[in-house]
């Protein structure tokens, strides 16, 4: 699944970028560009795709991404069912030098230059909700002159104070992921990408997929872990967990009818896969979320 490159436009005067987004989905496409970005969810759910890793999003998600990381958002399917849902978050996107080459490299901001060399692999901030950021983000959107450059400072300083977890794998991270944003190739892998998301649930053949992106099984096999650090059955997989926890979080079915409609063909194999990807079974895991 290949990233397209995206070309961030700023202001005429502004040093970054800061916006408050209100659409009816999420609705990018698999990407990446040079500046790193904030983003805070306030409405909306869905699953959040971040170089090799996937996981459910909902509103109070707050993430920090380095340079040129792959990444996009895709919002559950009753987002595309109704007009009454919104996606709905603030997003802020930034160079390393927007303040000057040296800015960064004093001794007063070398705790803010350490949560930036660790956005290289991807941050999640779980309990920044609970905090004064997504406030401030918000303010940031509509702030101008000298204190929005101040207020910008802010940010960067609490969320060099916070919890965070990174999100990539160290094989992600540290290797060169595969982005070519001229490649011809990569409309066919798009097409791929969506039509897994939308059928993850159905028995998917590797054959079928293939097919989608107009290649022999073999080579798919190969292009895919080549610009995944993951095969593709690996992927599906966790796809397929990711949407199981989001309705073991729900609690409205049986874990049975779950393993169904998150496309695992058998309980025995559902909870291997999900035992492999969460060192928990199912039940525990509805059972932690329950209690």
């Amino acid at each position: 699944m290949k990233a397209t490159y995206q070309k961030i436009l700023l202001s005429e005067g502004s040093s970054f970028l800061a916006t408050r987004l209100i659409l009816p989905r999420f609705h990018s496409e698999y990407h990446f560009h040079p500046e790193y970005e904030l983003k805070y969810v306030i409405e909306s759910k869905g699953k959040r795709f971040v170089g090799d890793t996937i996981e459910n999003f909902q509103e109070g998600d707050l993430i920090l991404l380095g340079p040129n990381i792959p990444h996009y958002w895709k919002n559950d399917a009753v987002h595309d069912q109704t007009d009454l849902m919104k996606a709905k978050a603030v997003v802020v996107l930034f160079s390393e030098d927007f303040l000057g080459d040296k800015f960064f490299s004093v001794q007063e901001m070398i705790p803010i230059m350490e949560i930036l060399r660790k956005s290289n692999a991807g941050l999640a901030f779980p309990n920044a909700i609970s905090g004064p950021i997504p406030r401030m983000m918000e303010e940031l959107t509509v702030s101008t002159g000298p204190l929005r450059i101040i207020l910008m400072l802010e940010i960067l300083a609490e969320l060099a104070k916070v919890e965070s977890r990174k999100l990539l794998t160290e094989e992600f991270s540290s290797g060169t992921p595969f982005l070519d944003a001229n490649s011809p190739s990569f409309v066919r892998l798009q097409k791929v990408h969506h039509y897994v998301i939308k059928n993850f649930y159905s028995p998917l053949q590797i054959e079928d997929v293939a097919q989608i992106a107009n290649m022999t099984p073999h080579a798919f096999c190969k292009y895919f872990k080549k610009s995944t650090k993951k095969t593709f059955m690996t992927f599906l997989n966790e796809l397929r967990v990711c949407h199981a926890k989001k309705l073991l979080i729900e609690n409205r079915i049986p874990i049975s009818q779950i393993c169904i409609e998150s496309g695992f063909n058998n309980i025995s194999n559902f909870n291997r896969q999900f035992k492999t990807g969460t060192n928990m079974t199912p039940s525990d895991f509805k059972a932690m979320y329950i209690n």
